[in-house]
């Protein structure tokens, strides 16, 4: 009878112990490497014909927030000049969806400074991993631009822009990433707010949504609204509060005559693109009105206004 008993314990025992091996879960690893490519970094739409298009690039101390369907929050990867690197990434226990933003998680959109070299603080790009992984070879992301970017033209000195941008929603305020996909959502708020604020005429560089139809407004006055499509991601479009170039009447010998003219930098005065045929005197030059050798609509340049300040 008690060698009974002690097998069936001796069994128990073994039984007990093989349970305990199942439920042991692997152990995780912390800290992590980022591969981060930029799908289509030739995304500048050409501003001018003589221009050159522009390149995306990641700067060194770049951050990049990533996480993944298994963890809640973001973990942080910073760029050492070749990859980005985070040491408290957690590898996860079971393979994941892995999915990258730049620069943040949140995008704060209001009172940019229209520097270009800003442009990158602001320009949205999103990826996500090719397949699921745990992370346990670290991770590969190819990021693509989420945010269009536009060129405002300020033409008349003196002129204020108030650039503010509104979706059916209301008015754009920022992007928050879109939890667990390769995207942002616009963040919109029902009051007014000023996404380039600037008391003088000049070229300035202002990141908007993109895919999402869109009004933009200097202050009250509508600039543009575009398709419902909205603005294609990684492209440059340009904005102007007036005319840089056109056609005004000389008066040339008793005859009205179309003149082309041409505004050479933003804020600038409007020149001719040909000179009066004649020599004229100082007296002459001088003249203003009706008086002027082309009529009221021309006059003589000041010597400032040759060159931009």
């Amino acid at each position: 009878m008690k060698k009974i008993l002690y097998s069936v314990f001796m069994l128990a025992t073994m039984v007990l112990a093989a349970c305990s091996d199942d439920t042991t879960e692997p152990a995780v690893k912390r800290g992590m490497v980022l591969k981060a490519n930029v799908e289509d970094t030739d995304t500048r739409a050409t501003i001018t014909d003589n221009e050159g298009k522009w390149k995306f690039a990641f700067a060194t101390n770049d951050l990049v927030k990533v996480g993944n369907n298994e963890v809640e929050s973001y973990y942080t990867f910073k760029n050492n000049g070749t990859v980005f690197e985070s040491t408290d990434a957690l590898q996860t226990t079971k393979a994941a969806t892995w999915c990258a933003y730049f620069p943040g998680e949140i995008i704060e959109l209001a009172n940019q400074s229209g520097e270009f070299a800003d442009v990158a603080k602001n320009y949205a790009l999103a990826g996500e991993t090719a397949t699921a992984t745990t992370g346990s070879d670290g991770l590969t992301v190819t990021m693509k631009a989420k945010a269009a970017v536009l060129c405002i033209v300020g033409v008349k000195d003196g002129d204020c822009l108030d650039i503010n941008v509104q979706t059916a929603e209301g008015y754009v305020s920022g992007l928050t990433a879109a939890k667990n996909s390769a995207g942002f959502k616009v963040q919109t708020s029902p009051a007014k707010v000023t996404l380039l604020s600037k008391q003088k005429a000049g070229v300035y560089y202002v990141v908007v949504p993109a895919g999402v139809k869109l009004s933009v407004y200097n202050g009250t006055k509508l600039m543009k609204t575009t398709k419902d499509a909205g603005l294609t991601a990684g492209k440059y479009y340009t904005l102007k509060t007036g005319e840089t170039d056109g056609w005004e009447y000389a008066t040339i010998n008793g005859e009205q005559v179309k003149k082309y003219w041409v505004q050479l930098w933003p804020g600038g005065p409007k020149f001719a693109t040909e000179n009066v045929k004649d020599k004229m005197t100082f007296t002459d030059a001088c003249k203003t009105g009706d008086a002027y050798v082309w009529g009221a609509n021309w006059r003589t340049p000041k010597g400032e206004e040759l060159a931009p300040l």
